[in-house]
């Protein structure tokens, strides 16, 4: 067993890589790390796949935590929200739900989050330059994910959102409700397991089309 002071160190160690992930920490290996308290979540596990970091990381770094419960009402329509994790994973949210689907625009996360109560995973991505090998391989992962009974007759082949958001803090991350993955490179082995986990597990199990934003008038007319 580790003394008290070691395990103090590495703990604060961990949580300051959690915090840094958008840069890169060092490490490697591909089993948990540690737990630790960060971006509103807890119990966050921390892995270091062999896998290239995604820019500006500098090291490969998978961190997953938990999302605290919380409120779930609808709020008006475009009104501002305030969320506890990041990116959101759970909280107040827009009556209207987005398409599943995958975007080359941000949707307002009021819409992905009502997504998210309803079974849905968002992955999410953000390239500080073009990356169109990255939004490819993400296009073909989501493609790849299997067709979902529930959306049998809608427009949807499954509950999957792909989106690019600017102000993420980390390259990639994937959210289910109250739960979130954040990561600086593509390994889709631990993203697999994530959304196997976590998909079609909300308060409201349902697949049933949504609001495409991304066409005409915007979200927020």
């Amino acid at each position: 067993m580790l003394p008290w002071d070691a395990l103090a160190v590495r703990s604060t160690l961990v949580m300051l890589c959690f915090g840094l992930l958008a840069q890169g920490c060092g490490g490697s290996g591909t089993g948990p790390d540690s737990q630790a308290d960060d971006a509103g979540l807890h119990s966050i596990v921390v892995s270091h796949p062999s896998q290239p970091p995604l820019p500006p990381a500098q090291s490969c770094e998978v961190a997953i935590g938990v999302a605290p419960a919380g409120s779930a009402a609808h709020v008006p329509l475009c009104s501002p929200l305030g969320f506890d994790t990041r990116p959101p994973s759970h909280g107040d949210h827009y009556p209207i739900w987005a398409d599943f689907k995958v975007y080359d625009a941000p949707v307002p996360w009021g819409h992905l989050v009502h997504d998210l109560e309803h079974g849905a995973v968002v992955i999410a991505y953000r390239c500080d330059a073009p990356c169109p090998d990255l939004v490819a391989a993400l296009t073909s992962f989501v493609a790849d994910r299997p067709a979902d009974p529930l959306c049998t007759g809608t427009r949807a082949r499954n509950r999957m959102i792909l989106v690019p958001e600017p102000t993420l803090e980390v390259p990639l991350a994937a959210v289910a409700w109250g739960h979130v993955y954040r990561s600086s490179c593509l390994d889709r082995p631990s993203l697999t397991a994530f959304i196997d986990a976590h998909y079609g597990k909300a308060p409201e199990n349902l697949c049933a089309g949504g609001a495409d934003g991304s066409q005409g008038a915007g979200w927020c007319p």
